[in-house]
């Protein structure tokens, strides 16, 4: 039987994905990302600076107590800018987002694969990095050009909505419906159920593409937004940590929105219940 870890208020997600100190780690799929990503920084930023960019293209972050946004495509200054403030400020709570130039009003431009390589990680408690969008849906399958993975990662987040359960399937549900088709052309309006979304999230050709063996793999099921969705939420978690295509000990879900996190790990791993 799989190990649940329950936590039904004031989650601490940074407890249940329990990334090691100093971590790079990217975030695919859809269904909260961005949300998760900016819940973790506010969780981290206590230990020191924080650091998120993004090899896709992003929303300006909402401004906040402590953020700051960082945009040049002088990739030289961005970079000695980022280190003079992990530097120079070790203990400021500050949450840094590092992005090219905006593409228009609305858009920040990625930076490239392989930014943080020269970086000295000890400057910073975490690293996280945004590697593909989608458009605001909670399930997707990617184009051939993504996910964009942040070099030498050390865990990799796909994230999924619940909210795309039990519905028919359909370009309304599915983002990028065109290389659905191509990967699941039979399943078109067939209900998206535990089992088919775990299919999906965790497709070889699917949002964990790129993946590399050394890089642990943590998804997040996202919009668990009371115990009600309990019960089909660790469906699909334990859907997920039986896929074929990568190694999955551990599934992370909750709600971003709600203040609520809970994790299950497969038999095979050792889980100890925690209550916060």
């Amino acid at each position: 039987m799989a190990n649940l870890n329950k936590n039904d208020g004031n989650g601490v997600f940074s407890e249940h994905f329990a990334f090691q100190s100093h971590a790079l780690v990217n975030f695919v799929g859809g269904g909260g990302k961005t949300s998760l990503i900016q819940r973790l920084m506010e969780e981290y930023c206590d230990e020191g600076p924080v650091l998120s960019t993004t090899t896709t293209r992003i929303h300006p972050p909402d401004p906040s107590e402590g953020m700051v946004i960082l945009s040049s495509d002088n990739l030289t200054l961005l970079k000695l800018m980022v280190d003079r403030i992990g530097r120079c400020c070790p203990s400021n709570a500050a949450k840094l987002t590092v992005t090219r130039h905006h593409i228009s009003p609305t858009l920040l431009r990625g930076v490239p694969a392989d930014f943080v390589n020269d970086f000295d990680r000890a400057l910073f408690p975490i690293i996280l990095n945004e590697a593909d969008g989608a458009a605001g849906f909670s399930i997707k399958m990617p184009k051939k050009s993504e996910p964009v993975l942040m070099e030498n990662a050390d865990y990799l987040v796909p994230v999924i909505g619940m909210d795309c359960l039990y519905r028919r399937i359909g370009p309304e549900v599915v983002f990028r419906w065109k290389q659905f088709m191509e990967c699941f052309p039979a399943r078109e309006e067939a209900q998206m159920t535990p089992d088919l979304a775990a299919e999906i999230l965790m497709h070889a050709e699917g949002v964990c593409r790129g993946w590399k063996a050394g890089t642990k793999i943590i998804p997040f099921i996202n919009k668990v937004d009371g115990p009600s969705q309990d019960s089909a939420a660790i469906d699909l978690a334990n859907s997920i940590m039986r896929n074929k295509s990568f190694p999955v000990e551990r599934v992370v879900f909750g709600s971003v929105l709600k203040s609520r996190v809970s994790s299950i790990a497969s038999p095979q791993t050792n889980g100890h219940s925690t209550n916060h």
